[in-house]
């Protein structure tokens, strides 16, 4: 085994932890874009939300307020 391994979860992951952290109050476009420790750092953050929903995840895009 590598010393100081550590295993990167998925970008889809890494959303979905997000917005279950959240529940209803969601997340905001630049959280998933924003590098990390503030952000998630994911550029194509589209793409992965496109995958999770043909994986079955019911996510709703929707305007702040």
């Amino acid at each position: 085994m590598l010393q100081g391994y550590v295993k990167n979860e998925s970008q889809e992951g890494r959303i979905l932890e997000m917005l279950r952290e959240r529940g209803n109050k969601g997340a905001f476009v630049w959280e998933f874009m924003m590098p990390r420790p503030t952000g998630l750092g994911i550029a194509q953050y589209n793409a992965r939300i496109f995958g999770l929903r043909k994986k079955g995840y019911d996510i709703v895009n929707k305007e702040p307020g």
